[in-house]
């Protein structure tokens, strides 16, 4: 049994072996394709017109298409998923940052103008404060917000503008870290298969072109390392900063049930 496998291994000639394994690189390309498509058809069709053209070994076109595949905007559009709700939160966000100044600035120009209707009516009452009539309402003025309530309402929108930035910068400074991460090891996947593609498609005095891809890879797997290492090194530094408060914390709260001590003894 085992002579009869040697032979079927030995029985497969290189240009079969080459025809297999450009099979199997043209599907993986297909795959890209078929993901991609659900958010770039462009690039899912200049994916898909690569594998045909790896297919048939048209190796003009498998250096075009090959070449105007950048590696990293492809990583981040297949690990990123921008949610409709993170954009919408984006774009409230930018929008709300003008409302507290649109509402104040509007409160005060209907309160100005109550007020100078209300002193020609009155003018008995100009020795009144002016934020004391204004927040009992220019004596029930309509359109007037009373200070209050527009001091509410500014509170309000400043707090929603707090929650929605705590939320984009989380995405940003906690999530999008991983995903950074993530993004970096695609991007050496699609590399490799970039180097694999254009050496399966070349002639020998073509391979310096794969060279290259390949040495970028290479490149690119020592960055994603160096971060990796970095970030280890930031967890490193935060975890004795953690120590360091919490022997702080200790340390005052001795300090302070010594001094709640000398307090009692003195009484």
């Amino acid at each position: 049994m085992a002579s009869s496998t040697l032979a079927q291994v030995k029985s497969i000639s290189p240009a079969e072996a080459r025809t297999s394994e450009q099979e199997y690189t043209a599907d993986q390309w297909v795959e890209l394709a078929r993901v991609v498509a659900e958010r770039d058809a462009a690039l899912a069709t200049l994916l898909g017109r690569l594998a045909a053209a790896v297919r048939t070994d048209h190796r003009e076109d498998v250096q075009g298409y090959a070449g105007a595949i950048e590696a990293h905007s492809l990583a981040e559009l297949l690990v990123f998923s921008r949610a409709a709700i993170r954009g919408f939160i984006e774009v409230a966000r930018n929008v709300l940052v003008f409302a507290p100044i649109a509402v104040t600035w509007y409160g005060l120009s209907t309160a100005t103008d109550a007020y100078a209707k209300l002193i020609s009516q009155r003018p008995d009452l100009v020795t009144r404060p002016f934020l004391l009539l204004w927040q009992e309402g220019f004596e029930s003025a309509a359109g007037v917000m009373r200070f209050s309530t527009l001091a509410i309402v500014d509170a309000g929108l400043i707090g929603l503008l707090i929650v929605l930035s705590l939320l984009i910068h989380f995405r940003i400074d906690v999530r999008d870290v991983a995903l950074r991460t993530r993004v970096l090891l695609k991007e050496s996947e699609i590399r490799g298969l970039l180097a694999h593609t254009l050496s399966l498609s070349s002639d020998d005095a073509d391979l310096p072109a794969s060279t290259v891809l390949i040495d970028q890879m290479v490149a690119e797997e020592r960055r994603i390392y160096e971060r990796a290492m970095e970030r280890e090194q930031r967890l490193y530094d935060l975890e004795a900063t953690a120590k360091e408060l919490r022997a702080a914390a200790a340390d005052l709260a001795r300090a302070a049930e010594s001094l709640r001590e000398g307090r009692v003894e003195r009484r």
